[in-house]
């Protein structure tokens, strides 16, 4: 119960700061991709305790590390 309440506590928090920057910029003109931006974050927030309770977020940063050292190799070559 004490994970619900952090996750939705997270969210509101979350939307708080999101209407503070939709509120911040300056005209309609990015409105669309920073709403789009802030959308993917909140999914990103969303999935994290389904990641946690498959033990995924280990595997995702391991994935991310030989993939970007992988990068690193053939922008050597």
């Amino acid at each position: 119960m004490q994970r619900i309440l952090e996750m939705v506590r997270c969210v509101a928090v979350f939307y708080l700061l999101e209407q503070m920057v939709l509120n911040l910029l300056p005209g309609n003109s990015y409105e669309r991709y920073v709403r789009f931006y802030l959308g993917l974050l909140l999914v990103i927030l969303l999935l994290q305790p389904v990641f946690e309770v498959f033990a995924l977020v280990g595997r995702v940063d391991m994935e991310v590390l030989v993939y970007e050292l992988e990068q690193e190799v053939d922008a050597l070559q």
